[in-house]
């Protein structure tokens, strides 16, 4: 499949966004992912899992971003958004001991 257009991409995420229920967001951004494999709808979706208190899922996605940029900003914001879920699921543990 050729590679949409970024500019068409960014469109596309944020009419996923206006949806109103969190899971169609994210069906949406998944079948956008499918479509098009680029990096910043995976870290949208690591956001929407995020958001939905879903962090495993949220990190597999972060990892697929860091995976498909190209840009070493984008790679670091991707594995920033990765350490910072795994630095509160640590701080969670340590509360609940």
């Amino acid at each position: 499949m050729s590679e949409a257009l970024p500019k068409t991409i960014s469109k596309t995420i944020n009419e996923c966004r206006q949806i109103k229920q969190s899971e169609k967001v994210i069906l949406c951004l998944e079948e956008l992912l499918k479509a098009t494999n680029n990096g910043m709808v995976a870290y949208e979706l690591g956001h929407e899992y995020k958001k939905a208190s879903k962090n495993k899922e949220a990190i597999q996605y972060y990892e697929k971003a860091e995976s498909l940029f190209t840009q070493t900003n984008y790679k670091n914001m991707a594995r920033a958004a990765i350490n910072n879920l795994k630095i509160e699921a640590l701080i969670d543990k340590k509360k609940k001991e």
